[in-house]
């Protein structure tokens, strides 16, 4: 069975762009000539999240942002220039010393680089903005559940979130590759070079989240305004989550 922190450590390793965001343009070969794309396209996605946020459901304060699965620093560096702090977490040290140097580069004092676990216990306190950001995603849901626990938990009383997860929309013999590649030797391989990619290229994981249990847990916290928002994609829809934590 893939084993989605070996897999990230190895995107980290060798093909750091590509793994956070799987376009061509981005990968290790290509980077170089594309890093600002790159990083506008996170400047955007925050720009979009937190706009779509205000609109529906007010104000955000502005003090502390978490960035869960924070990659290379791709949407790290734009939460950077909007709170005050932000600690962005990583399964990967191999991602997280890429996103140290991109940090470095970009001079911003305000951000805490830190190892994530399924309990985030290196995320202490409370946050005014929770993202996890095709992340979820790569995980499996049992413990993607957890993480999903972990991460409301700690959003500030009227902080918020955004949380994706994907659905998949495929079918049949398209679900039995996916398994076949995850889990017979060689597989992969034969998919890589099919490609046109290095043959040792990591898989990227994706799983089938239940939207009502996801639901459930926030409706239980007293999360019950939510805006969900579909991305349809080839083989999976990514839905993004966001909501509004009850003031105390």
């Amino acid at each position: 069975m893939l084993n989605t922190d070996k897999a990230w450590e190895k995107w980290g390793r060798n093909d750091p762009y590509f793994g956070v965001l799987a376009d061509e343009r981005f990968s290790a070969e290509r980077i170089n000539d594309n890093r600002e794309l790159f990083f506008a396209s996170g400047r955007d996605d925050v720009a979009g999240l937190l706009a779509r946020y205000e609109h529906h459901f007010g104000p955000l304060p502005r003090s502390r942002a978490l960035d869960h699965g924070c990659g290379t620093g791709r949407l790290t560096l734009p939460l950077a220039a909007q709170f005050g702090e932000v600690v962005a977490l990583d399964v990967a040290p191999a991602m997280l010393a890429e996103a140290a140097r991109n940090v470095a580069e970009a001079g911003a004092a305000n951000i805490r680089l830190a190892l994530a676990d399924d309990g985030l216990s290196h995320a202490e306190g409370t946050f005014d903005f929770v993202n996890s950001h095709l992340v979820l995603q790569h995980v499996p849901v049992r413990r993607g559940l957890r993480i999903v626990d972990a991460l409301i938990n700690r959003v500030a009383p009227g902080g918020g979130f955004q949380i994706s997860v994907s659905v998949r929309t495929d079918r049949g013999a398209r679900r039995g590759l996916y398994w076949a590649s995850a889990n017979i030797p060689g597989v992969k391989i034969w998919q890589n070079v099919f490609a046109g990619r290095k043959w040792n290229a990591p898989a990227m994981q994706m799983n089938d989240y239940p939207l009502g249990k996801i639901v459930g847990r926030l409706a239980a916290r007293g999360i019950t305004q939510l805006l969900v928002s579909v991305a349809p994609q080839e083989r999976f829809a990514t839905c993004s989550i966001t909501g509004r934590s009850p003031a105390e």
